[in-house]
């Protein structure tokens, strides 16, 4: 018979698809149980992605699958996808008027610290501005917006920003330890981006900022 402590080591080293932190650093387990022949665990996640929760409920029967000849049953909760039709297709962020994406072809030519700036001199011209830290790769706005070490606040099934400078600030460097490697393949930084987008729970932005990845 497996202990409780056991199962609670597994979970910890199931990692939360697109960041580096496990389901139980985010304390998304919300019970689990050893009965008979039969771990049953039950998850409460912030994404309503279905490819997500495909992808937890296998990565925690691969970890269990060699440590024990019990029975492993998942169970996911999440919530309900929030989708309004337009005539462009489906809008997943209602509260969001305007999109401003600040790129460059590579690193260090100052593209963290322009949308930083903007981000500030639309708040000062009393815009709702929201500022989405994409660049996985080397993210750098909670050290420029001096939310560095903060982390987020999880409300019910989604993420709230960090305030600061009347900005509200989401960032991957938020979400992971301090000074973590990021190497990640393309697809792992598109899903990245797409679920800190449906997970963050905006407030009546007028324009979202992204500062995305290098080469983007």
């Amino acid at each position: 018979m497996i202990a409780k402590e056991e199962v609670t080591d597994l979970l910890a080293q199931v990692i939360y698809p697109g960041f580096t932190k496990s389901i139980v650093d985010f304390n998304f387990i919300e019970d689990f149980s050893i009965k008979e022949r039969k771990i049953t665990i039950t998850l409460d996640i912030p994404s309503a992605s279905p490819k997500i929760k495909e992808q937890l409920i296998e990565e925690i029967k691969q970890r269990f699958l060699p440590k024990t000849d019990l029975e492993i049953e998942v169970y996911v909760k999440q919530p309900k996808a929030q989708r309004e039709s337009s005539s462009y297709g489906k809008n997943v962020l209602p509260d969001i008027e305007n999109f401003v994406m600040v790129s460059s072809g590579k690193g260090g030519v100052g593209k963290s610290t322009t949308t930083v700036n903007l981000a500030i001199a639309l708040a000062q011209q009393g815009k709702r501005v929201g500022l989405l830290d994409a660049d996985v790769y080397g993210p750098n706005i909670p050290r420029m917006m001096g939310i560095e070490g903060q982390q987020p606040i999880f409300l019910g099934q989604k993420i709230k920003p960090i305030i600061a400078h009347n900005v509200q600030v989401m960032s991957i460097g938020s979400l992971v330890e301090r000074g973590a490697s990021l190497i990640w393949k393309g697809a792992m930084v598109t899903q990245a981006i797409e679920q800190m987008l449906e997970d963050i729970l905006w407030n009546k932005v007028d324009i979202l900022l992204f500062d995305m990845p290098p080469g983007t």
